[in-house]
């Protein structure tokens, strides 16, 4: 297929279906919204998994409140196009969200554990789980970016790293997959003026691993703290607000950056820990045996 042929096919997915075939696209309606499957090259295979993958993986949307208007899932043939839609390269990545679209490249194609290779049916059991997470995560974004409002554009420049990420890490539930506290508490005794919060983006590119576990724990820390309502009011905030910042202090009532420092005492005075192993950890602190440099405040849990 021709990069011009393929031009034209991404164009009529921006306005319209991209579907090749002679019926029109599927309409799934879940308990979260209307979500509309199209192809660039429709393929049975695939159209059956995601029949059966979108309803679970948009039922993790209830949480905050279902989407706001139809999202379409256009699957293209490969990672190639993907980045050709996306218009930028995407490394180990295989779907990309916006308001009304998640793009996703055909999980056809995508690799299964040795194990499984030649076994049909356990590699089919193990695909519908990869597509259904990564759906759940897509999909969180798509709504996180409705719920914010304009602009049209993904606001991923409004919205930061470990908030974004976050939100759908946990909506999936992929905390497994991340380096959990005690791993982040150990690298940030190695990396002291890095701040996990702030600097997403560049460790997203520099250290994905510590990026997204830092992004994974600060929202459920966040949660935890000032419950779901709170990440709802966030997005609201942002429809009126100037931004970010001023969204999240209306909502939580502190500071991103407090937040920030509070979340990280919560990593080095490790808050995660049962009482009596977090005081254990805050006393060798205080000996200079291990922890940061910080020295006031309070381990939440």
């Amino acid at each position: 297929m021709t990069r011009a042929l393929l031009a034209a096919l991404f164009l009529a997915g921006a306005l319209g279906c991209a579907t090749v075939r002679g019926s029109d696209p599927a309409v799934i309606q879940t308990d979260a919204g209307e979500i509309r499957l199209e192809f660039v090259e429709w393929h049975e295979e695939t159209s059956d998994l995601l029949q059966q993958a979108v309803p679970e993986a948009a039922a993790v949307l209830g949480r905050w409140g279902g989407l706001r208007d139809p999202v379409r899932i256009t699957v293209v043939n490969s990672h190639w196009e993907l980045e050709e839609m996306v218009g930028r390269p995407l490394p180990g990545i295989s779907a990309w969200a916006r308001r009304g679209q998640v793009l996703l490249s055909d999980p056809r194609w995508w690799p299964v554990p040795p194990h499984a290779q030649h076994d049909p049916a356990l590699a089919a059991v193990i695909r519908r789980t990869q597509v259904t997470g990564l759906l759940k995560h897509e999909l969180t974004h798509s709504l996180m970016f409705q719920r914010a409002g304009d602009p049209k554009a993904d606001p991923r420049d409004r919205i930061p790293f470990w908030f974004r990420e976050g939100m759908a890490t946990v909506t999936a539930r992929e905390g497994s997959q991340w380096p959990p506290p005690e791993s982040l508490s150990q690298w940030l005794v190695k990396n002291p003026d890095v701040d996990l919060l702030r600097d997403g983006v560049k460790l997203a590119r520099t250290d994905p691993r510590i990026a997204y576990g830092a992004a994974y724990n600060a929202f459920d820390f966040l949660v935890r703290r000032y419950g779901d309502a709170t990440v709802l009011r966030i997005l609201d905030g942002m429809r009126v607000r100037e931004g970010f910042p001023d969204a999240f202090r209306d909502a939580a009532g502190v500071s991103v950056e407090s937040f920030g420092t509070d979340f990280r005492r919560y990593l080095s005075w490790r808050g995660f820990l049962p009482a009596s192993l977090s005081y254990l950890a805050f006393s060798c602190l205080q000996l200079g045996t291990s922890g940061s440099d910080d020295s006031a405040g309070s381990a939440p849990r």
